[in-house]
């Protein structure tokens, strides 16, 4: 039986608890891509066949991914987004523009993105769909909403070491991500959580575990430590641009599982953004002209145009 432990209600959680790790984050990527088939998926990644083959069928198990047969009458299959798994695609342009700007991408990430709307180079943002207001973690609050309370959570894949003082570390935004440990870190950041002890209770985290994904973190420049007692010394874990820059992309993480992985209960939490005082419907825009972005309107580093799977 997977290991589990008892957390608060959060939508981060479950969707990070359908997508898995963060080898089926880069084939999610990769779908987007237009790739759909069991090879080119394997040249991609590079990850093992059976490592690959397992988490096609995790996604297709969870919805992300439907099999189709080839069109050349063969028996094999290829694998293609679902309505669910093409509602990922603002989480995966935030991801992709984060990387863009602050230089984290992997090999096969974009490393630019262009709105052939209005033909410029951009950063995906989000925005307030009621007062057209950019989204920041500053200008959101929250209230618990009727989803609240606790669940028992997975947390397979979640152990691992990542931190090694004897190298230097690094990452892009699939390894924060995929690693579902470091994203709940980073998530208690946006409830105002900066003491150790009290992320560490929060959580319910071994303390070793969480010692080695704060470290990571400000390895990375996401966190900074701040002193706040001498003696003995002890610091407080605060979010540095970088890191601030990563809300939107968990915001529009938390919003697909709400659609998708609350239940009947509803959303555990509800945000509210302040310079409009409304409940929080959010969209991703291009940075330059401020309009929706579609899979038709976008064009990705490789510079081929994302296409819809249909």
């Amino acid at each position: 039986m997977p290991q589990s432990k008892r957390l608060p209600k959060n939508s981060v959680y479950r969707a990070l608890n359908a997508l898995g790790d963060r080898w089926s984050l880069l084939i999610v990527q990769e779908a987007f891509l237009g790739i759909s088939q069991f090879k080119d998926f394997h040249a991609k990644s590079g990850m093992a066949r059976s490592t690959l083959a397992n988490r096609l069928r995790a996604l297709v198990k969870n919805k992300i991914l439907e099999q189709r047969p080839q069109r050349d009458g063969m028996a094999r299959q290829e694998y293609f987004l679902t309505e669910r798994g093409r509602d990922l695609f603002g989480s995966v342009l935030l991801a992709w523009g984060w990387g863009v700007k602050w230089g984290m991408t992997n090999r096969n990430m974009p490393t630019a993105l262009i709105h052939t709307s209005c033909g410029k180079p951009m950063i995906p943002q989000m925005s307030c769909t009621k007062c057209n207001e950019s989204v920041s973690l500053h200008n959101c609050t929250y209230e618990s909403g009727p989803g609240a309370g606790s669940e028992r959570v997975p947390l397979q894949r979640m152990h691992r070491v990542r931190y090694s003082q004897e190298q230097e570390w690094s990452a892009d935004v699939v390894d924060f991500t995929g690693d579902r440990w470091t994203a709940s870190v980073i998530a208690t950041q946006y409830f105002g959580i900066h003491r150790f002890d009290d992320i560490q209770s929060y959580l319910g985290i071994a303390t070793n575990i969480l010692t080695d994904r704060l470290r990571s973190l400000e390895a990375s420049g996401i966190l900074e430590r701040r002193l706040y007692e001498l003696v003995p010394p002890r610091y407080e874990y605060w979010l540095t641009k970088k890191g601030i820059d990563t809300y939107p992309h968990s915001l529009s993480l938390m919003f697909w599982g709400d659609r998708w992985l609350a239940g009947p209960q509803g959303a555990p939490v509800h945000v509210f953004h302040k310079p409009c005082g409304h409940k929080l419907g959010a969209t991703v825009v291009c940075g330059e002209c401020k309009q929706p972005l579609t899979i038709e309107t976008v064009t990705a580093g490789r510079f081929r145009t994302l296409k819809s799977p249909d």
